[in-house]
């Protein structure tokens, strides 16, 4: 079983997960049509609700606010190609990179900052901050929106383009 891989309390989850795919069956018997084992399509609910519980279990001990202690600062995401640039390349990415926490810290607000650092530095699944900020998803798909267009237009003040931070010349 899934919960079972989960060190610690697997047999706790387990029985959580196995009560709360019971209920979820038993309220949605109506909508069984037959057209697989009646296992089968049980089986796909149970496992639905496991592994929506386990990505939650598994950001439980996050905060977004530690994102905004003074201390910290935006990790950069790190690939085989960054490791492997040359010198220059390299320094013309650090430099890329800091004009971007720059402009992060400078430009947005702190809730469209903390919600950017989540998604797309720490990984963040969009539900789970979307919850963590107390709104919806379709609301957090309009603040990162908002805050990629600020970013956007304050690099185009500063005559920079995204394109040009992007491309892989030197």
């Amino acid at each position: 079983m899934l919960a079972s891989r989960v060190p610690g309390q697997a047999g706790s989850l387990a029985e959580d997960f196995a009560q709360d795919a019971m209920m979820q069956i038993l309220a949605s018997i109506g909508s069984f049509r037959g057209e697989s084992r009646f296992t089968t399509w049980a089986q796909k609910i149970a496992m639905g609700i496991a592994i929506t519980e386990l990505r939650r279990k598994r950001w439980q001990d996050f905060s977004l606010e530690s994102l905004s202690a003074p201390d910290s600062h935006t990790p950069r995401p790190v690939s085989e190609e960054t490791e492997l640039a040359s010198p220059e390349r390299h320094a013309v990415q650090a430099n890329t990179a800091e004009i971007v926490q720059q402009l992060i810290v400078e430009t947005l607000t702190e809730r469209q900052r903390l919600a950017l650092q989540a998604v797309m530095f720490q990984g963040v699944p969009l539900e789970e901050v979307a919850r963590r900020l107390g709104t919806s998803r379709n609301t957090l798909y309009k603040l990162l929106h908002d805050a990629r267009l600020r970013l956007k237009h304050a690099l185009e003040a500063r005559n920079l383009r995204p394109e040009d931070l992007l491309s892989d010349d030197p």
